[in-house]
């Protein structure tokens, strides 16, 4: 009887006494890495023929020179890199899409200190289709008579993007604690 009371009470202390562990909900980037290196590809679905920019000028840009790889295909999957840029100084580079409608490209990122990024899934559109980015960051496609040239972001995107590169900076902190 006293064993049965004694373990009652330390179970009543340990719940009573007992640090509540804070839950918080944490979105993964599933294949992608996780650091303060951010690149986003203007547009996001390319036009054959046009121009795509990609920038890495916002939160952490890392360490010039940077390197770039662009390819179709998937990172984890029937992935061909076609190009290299190397040794690049700034935050941005301007590629001209030379790729068919339909394939699928992928980027890589990476910097002096071989911290890597990459963003992929962009599937190229006719090049006579333009990408536009809603304000819910969806894509929409519509198609027109002539060739027109790719849409630039707006200040609201811009500003999201870079709360977003802070935030993934203030995980990544975190993180390596």
């Amino acid at each position: 009887m006293f064993i049965n009371s004694l373990l009652a009470l330390a179970a009543l202390a340990s719940t009573s006494f007992a640090t509540p562990i804070k839950r918080e909900d944490v979105k993964v980037l599933a294949g992608a890495p996780i650091n303060s290196l951010n690149l986003t590809i203007t547009p996001d679905s390319p036009v054959e023929g046009g121009n795509v920019t990609l920038d890495w000028g916002y939160g952490d840009a890392g360490t010039a020179p940077y390197n770039v790889q662009i390819g179709t295909g998937g990172y984890y999957a029937n992935l061909t890199w076609l190009y290299e840029f190397t040794n690049i100084t700034g935050t941005n580079l301007t590629w001209n899409v030379n790729v068919t409608a339909g394939e699928t490209l992928v980027f890589q990122l990476w910097d002096a200190t071989n911290t890597t990024t990459y963003t992929q899934n962009h599937k190229v559109l006719p090049n006579n289709a333009t990408a536009t980015t809603t304000t819910d960051n969806s894509t929409t496609t519509s198609v027109v008579d002539s060739t027109t040239s790719p849409s630039s972001t707006s200040a609201d995107d811009e500003e999201e993007e870079s709360f977003l590169g802070e935030l993934l900076a203030d995980i990544q902190s975190e993180l390596d604690g």
